[in-house]
């Protein structure tokens, strides 16, 4: 020990299985809470390819849900993850938004790991307040 306080283990959530995400299409995990009335949660969706990719369910322009709680996350091709509010379109392969007020921003990622049985894991990144700055 050199004096210097040990990083906290961050939490694996589970998201589901393979099969899950195949058939829903995403997949909503719960997340620490940093304050007891706000939700945080992580989707999972799949790339064009078939790769599962994890981000933080908050818009890059103001910190709220991308769904806004309808659990509607894609624009009408499922092709991009969509803001329910401002209407801005975010890449599923890297979270990056090309269209609206958030353009050139991207989601917060998050490792997702699949292990051999086909059970889908989120690292959870705690109560991180460097979630929290937005722009705009």
């Amino acid at each position: 020990m050199n004096g210097e306080p040990e990083a906290p283990e961050l939490a694996r959530r589970l998201a589901g299985r393979v099969e899950d995400l195949e058939r829903a299409g995403v997949l909503v995990v719960p997340l620490t809470r940093a304050h007891p009335r706000i939700v945080r949660e992580a989707i999972v969706v799949r790339t064009a390819a078939g790769e599962p990719r994890a981000y933080l369910n908050e818009c890059k322009h103001l910190p709220i849900p991308l769904d806004a709680g309808s659990r509607q996350f894609f624009d009408h091709g499922k092709t991009a993850l969509m803001c329910g509010t401002h209407g801005a379109l975010f890449r599923l392969e890297d979270g990056r938004c090309f269209a609206g007020p958030c353009r050139g921003d991207s989601l917060r990622a998050l490792e997702v790991t699949c292990a051999p049985d086909g059970t889908l894991w989120v690292t959870d990144p705690g109560t991180d307040p460097a979630d929290r700055p937005h722009r705009r």
